[in-house]
C-alpha cells in the first residue's frame, strides 16, 4: 500500500464526517455524562489528529513524541473545555486544518517507512503508520456512528 492510498483513507473518513455535519446541528448532544455535543466530538477528533501528526512528524525527524503524563479521561476533559471556548465555525475550521496536516504527514512517508514502527502519542503503544491510520479511521467511524445514533 502506498502513502497516497493510506492518506486517501483518511480523506474519505473525513469526508464521511463532513457529510454527516451537513445534516446535524453542532449543538446536538451526543453523550450525556459528561455532556458532549457534536462540536465537542469534532474537536476531540481534531485534537487527536494533531497529536497523531506530532507523533508522525517526530518520527520523520528522527525522534519520538508522546503526550506527557497522558491520562485519557483528563486529556479528553481538557480538550472539551477548549472546544467550549470556540465558535462552531472555529471548531470546523480547526478540524479541517488538523486533518489536512495529518494527511500531509502521512503522504510524506516513503515506501520504506510505511512499515516502520514508531511511538504513538498516547505513549504506551508503537506501530506503523498503516496501523495508526486504520486505528484513527476506526475512531472516526465510532464517533460518526454515535452522532448518527444521537440524531435519530
Amino acid at each position: 500500500m502506498s502513502s497516497s492510498k493510506i492518506a486517501a483513507k483518511l480523506a474519505q473518513s473525513y469526508a464521511d464526517i463532513q457529510a454527516l455535519l451537513d445534516q446535524v446541528d453542532l449543538e446536538l448532544v451526543v453523550y450525556e455524562n459528561p455532556v458532549w455535543q457534536v462540536r465537542d466530538v469534532i474537536w476531540h477528533l481534531s485534537v487527536w489528529d494533531r497529536q497523531v501528526t506530532q507523533s508522525i512528524e517526530a518520527f520523520q525527524s528522527g525522534g519520538q513524541y508522546a503526550i506527557p503524563d497522558f491520562d485519557e479521561i483528563n486529556f479528553n476533559k481538557v480538550s472539551i473545555e477548549e472546544s467550549r471556548q470556540l465558535t462552531g465555525e472555529q471548531v470546523e475550521e480547526e478540524s479541517r486544518q488538523a486533518r489536512r496536516r495529518f494527511i500531509a504527514a502521512v503522504e510524506r512517508f516513503s515506501e520504506g517507512q510505511l512499515e516502520s514502527d514508531f511511538l504513538y502519542p498516547w505513549g504506551d503503544e508503537s506501530g506503523n503508520v498503516i496501523q495508526l491510520v486504520d486505528y484513527m479511521v476506526e475512531h472516526d467511524e465510532e464517533h460518526r456512528q454515535e452522532i448518527i445514533s444521537a440524531a435519530n
